[in-house]
């Protein structure tokens, strides 16, 4: 059943799940539920052309102060997306990373909160506390938790989430601009291989051989490629630089048109645009 965003959901045991993530996870606030007073909660299901085309506006405008230019229409559409993907994605592998817990990620069970005058989601809120988990989680016990084999068969729930949610959603979607074709659901895979990258609370550093080790395990497990979901594997690697420093990287499958901002026609460094030698020179540019 689907609470209403007023029902408080006390100390259950996802609400406990989604603290920890908020409280490890830079810029990624999660809760079960959200509280009734506060302004700007959209729920997913509730979308339409007309909420995409207003966001794509607010992304519009924002674009020239940060980066000193709009760019044309497909790159507020493109973070637009990005953005949005994100939302099942990156909350979704960060819940898995930290508990091997995977929340339901249907349009139905997600709302999101974008700040005043700000059009990056700030926020988002499981609307349903069930769960998927492993059967030693210390929580299994509770009504709202089912138990999977192994985390080979979490990690596929995962995936299946999150496809499920780029289905629905997409079967709907009306961007302002005409994107390719690829860059639709390639934007779900991007979010939640970045998801895993970056949802532990930080990424290890490339010189972190163990937990290198560790972490381009996890993204096997979620992405190994191959799946119905989807086919291709993760990307994330690690690689050297010109100093011969090791770091973690990944190439996107959809584009989100940064270079039609950036201040030189720059694409970003996870570009497949971007050479695995220009990766290296420009890292060697970076603090160690």
């Amino acid at each position: 059943m689907i609470r209403s965003l007023s029902d408080p959901l006390g100390d259950r045991p996802l609400a406990r799940t989604a603290a920890q993530v908020s409280a490890a996870v830079d810029a990624l606030e999660v809760r079960v539920g959200a509280p009734p007073t506060e302004p700007g909660w959209t729920r997913c299901a509730e979308i339409d052309a007309g909420f995409v085309s207003r966001w794509e506006r607010a992304a519009a405008d924002a674009l020239p102060g940060w980066y000193g230019t709009a760019g044309d229409p497909r790159t507020a559409s493109a973070f637009v997306l990005h953005w949005y993907a994100s939302i099942p994605g990156r909350t979704g592998a960060a819940v898995f990373r930290h508990a091997r817990r995977v929340p339901r990620l249907d349009c139905d069970a997600l709302a999101f909160r974008l700040a005043a005058g700000n059009p990056i989601p700030v926020a988002t809120a499981l609307l349903d506390d069930h769960f998927w988990c492993l059967p030693g989680d210390p929580d299994i016990a509770d009504p709202a938790a089912t138990a999977v084999a192994d985390e080979a068969e979490l990690a596929a729930v995962l995936r299946a989430q999150v496809r499920g949610h780029a289905d629905e959603f997409l079967a709907g979607y009306r961007p302002g601009s005409r994107l390719p074709h690829r860059a639709l659901l390639g934007a779900f895979f991007d979010a939640l291989d970045t998801g895993v990258w970056r949802g532990g609370g930080g990424s290890p550093s490339g010189r972190d051989a163990p937990a290198v080790a560790t972490l381009l395990g996890e993204a096997a497990l979620v992405l190994p490629g191959g799946t119905p979901e989807f086919a291709e594997p993760s990307t994330l690697h690690p690689f050297h630089d010109d100093l011969d420093r090791g770091w973690l990287s990944r190439r996107r499958m959809s584009c989100c048109f940064y270079y039609r901002v950036s201040a030189d026609n720059t694409a970003c460094s996870t570009c497949p645009r971007t050479s695995a030698a220009e990766r290296a020179r420009r890292y060697a540019g970076l603090p160690g």
